[in-house]
């Protein structure tokens, strides 16, 4: 080679072009042997063993066995310790590999946003919970209509069934007016897919109510969004600074914030007028 004649040392050549050794050393070395390898697996191709795991996954309860569940069979029935690859590169060899389970939702990943053009024509429910000053629980359903963002129902319980969502709607509803089906027919209420919303009783009371009961996307917590805000509002403005010893006393304040909420609290998202406002003021647009 010209660099050996000239008795030139490769890691000088590398220094001169600012590349480095390693690569030079690639570009000026012999040609690697590129004829793939085939490794040798002593275990795998044992026909014993091969014909040990095709019995265990032709027998009529192990058809639907991973390789794991076989590997496992394999010590217990025969005393034989193998790695959880071979005994999965055998089943897939022999066509005894089971395909991977992909569960796909059945509802769509997202709904289209609520966007009402008046008020009771779009609700939205949730629930949170927190603590007393003992440590006990309550629990807070809230109801609120999407176009005012008024809290239209609510109701805190020591307990988070069915009944209680059931009572939250029936207050909104008798809070607003609306008494008949045909009050409600241009109603929507959206929840998440909760026990309760998605219980039989919750169900029911909507069909009986009138109210187009809806159900946000799979995994999507944005599209309950309205509530969603005004629960972490709630959370941030009156029940985490205080604290509660009785069910009396966090009752009493939370009632007294959602009347303020709905009279006095200024919200940026409705032109930083009140829930109660922009209600009146629709209605009074309408009946002109």
């Amino acid at each position: 080679m010209a660099m050996q004649q000239q008795n030139c040392s490769l890691r000088r050549v590398a220094r001169a072009l600012d590349h480095p050794v390693a690569t030079l050393g690639r570009w000026l070395g012999p040609a690697r042997d590129k004829t793939p390898q085939t490794r040798s697996r002593p275990v795998s191709a044992d026909a014993v063993l091969r014909q040990k795991i095709r019995s265990l996954c032709e027998e009529r309860r192990h058809e639907k066995y991973g390789h794991r569940r076989i590997r496992a069979l394999l010590r217990r029935r025969f005393g034989l310790t193998i790695n959880r690859k071979t005994v999965a590169r055998i089943m897939r060899e022999q066509g005894l590999a089971q395909p991977k389970l992909r569960f796909k939702p059945g509802r769509p990943r997202h709904v289209e946003r609520m966007r009402p053009d008046a008020p009771n024509r779009g609700w939205q429910i949730d629930m949170t919970s927190f603590v007393l000053s003992d440590l006990s629980p309550l629990y807070l359903i809230v109801v609120i209509d999407c176009f005012s963002r008024k809290i239209v129902g609510w109701t805190l319980d020591r307990r988070c069934r069915a009944g209680e969502w059931v009572s939250a709607l029936r207050q909104a509803l008798e809070a607003q007016g609306i008494v008949n089906k045909e009050q409600a027919a241009r109603l929507t209420l959206r929840s998440d897919n909760g026990a309760q919303p998605c219980s039989k009783r919750f169900v029911e009371f909507l069909a009986q109510a009138g109210v187009r009961g809806q159900y946000t996307g799979y995994n999507a917590p944005d599209d309950n969004a309205y509530v969603e805000r005004v629960i972490r509002t709630i959370k941030e403005e009156e029940i985490w600074p205080n604290s509660y010893d009785t069910w009396a006393e966090a009752h009493e304040a939370i009632d007294h914030y959602v009347h303020w909420y709905n009279e006095q609290r200024i919200h940026s998202a409705i032109d930083y007028r009140t829930p109660c406002e922009v209600e009146a003021a629709h209605l009074s647009l309408k009946a002109a």
